[in-house]
């Protein structure tokens, strides 16, 4: 597959003019299908529709990008960005024309739909109901004991993207956190708590106990002003690859991760605002 740089997005996305009725930039290379489904479900009631969006490689050449692309013209665009750690600081988003940052950590966050979970897992194991897949499933008390164990993880997580340390966090695999391989019921609060001490012991050899502390408690007052705390939790690195074991471990499933996000990016419930977001840029 031909990779581009992200000084040439602009001009493929001239190029491909007449096959997207909205210029879509996004942060990220990787399942660039998930993105056009999730867009052309929101773009649907208008009559409108996409076929390729273009990945910037970072949010740091996102924002560029857009910043760039401040002037008036007539091409239809929008530059989405993962909220990412700024959600949980309370970092506003940036006030910029043809932009949109998601109310989620990242894009992941918005494929975590019960409702899409079962009806991918039946379509896997094609003998079982729906309602018995969901009792087998248990989709919901999953994802609410796992983001309750990984909150306080996502707290340290935070502090170190506010004091801008290069110290390893959502690049660290949630399945090294388990006890037991490949099972995702078997998170372990021990292998946890172990985690946040070292992230903690490496941030505290850096900085200063004042710094620390006030990035700590940003990061704590982010947590508890939220209604939702699973939108402070990566859904890449962490609550999607949760799904995708569990419904191999219980339905079978095959696909790749990535081949669960196009699949989940079709009839997962669409975020409303993502929704607002994408309707208004289009017109």
């Amino acid at each position: 597959m031909i990779v581009y740089s992200a000084e040439a997005e602009p001009a493929r996305a001239y190029l491909l003019r007449n096959y997207n009725d909205l210029d879509v930039y996004v942060e990220d290379a990787a399942c660039k299908n998930m993105y056009v489904r999730l867009v052309n479900r929101a773009l649907e009631p208008h009559g409108k529709r996409i076929s390729h969006v273009f990945p910037l490689h970072g949010r740091g050449n996102l924002l560029a990008g857009c910043m760039a692309d401040q002037a008036v013209r007539a091409r239809r665009r929008i530059y989405l960005m993962d909220a990412d750690q700024d959600l949980i600081l309370g970092r506003p988003a940036p006030r910029l024309n043809h932009f949109y940052r998601l109310s989620v950590y990242c894009a992941e966050n918005l494929l975590l739909s019960e409702h899409a979970a079962v009806t991918i897992a039946t379509e896997c194991d094609t003998n079982k109901p729906w309602h018995q897949m969901a009792l087998d499933l248990g989709f919901r008390s999953l994802i609410e004991r796992s983001v309750s164990m990984l909150s306080p993880l996502f707290v340290v997580y935070a502090i170190v993207y506010d004091l801008g340390l290069t110290i390893e966090t959502v690049d660290f695999a949630i399945q090294r956190l388990f006890a037991r391989p490949n099972d995702p019921l078997s998170l372990s609060p021990r292998l946890i708590r172990e985690r946040i001490k070292s992230v903690i012991r490496q941030i505290r050899s850096q900085v200063s106990s004042a710094d620390y502390r006030r990035a700590r408690s940003a990061a704590i007052a982010g947590l508890r002003a939220g209604t939702d705390a699973s939108v402070f939790i990566s859904g890449k690195g962490y609550l999607l690859p949760l799904v995708h074991i569990h419904l191999r471990n219980v339905a079978g499933l095959r696909d790749s991760q990535d081949g669960l996000k196009v699949r989940l990016a079709m009839i997962c419930e669409l975020d409303h605002g993502f929704s607002q977001a994408i309707a208004s840029a289009s017109r």
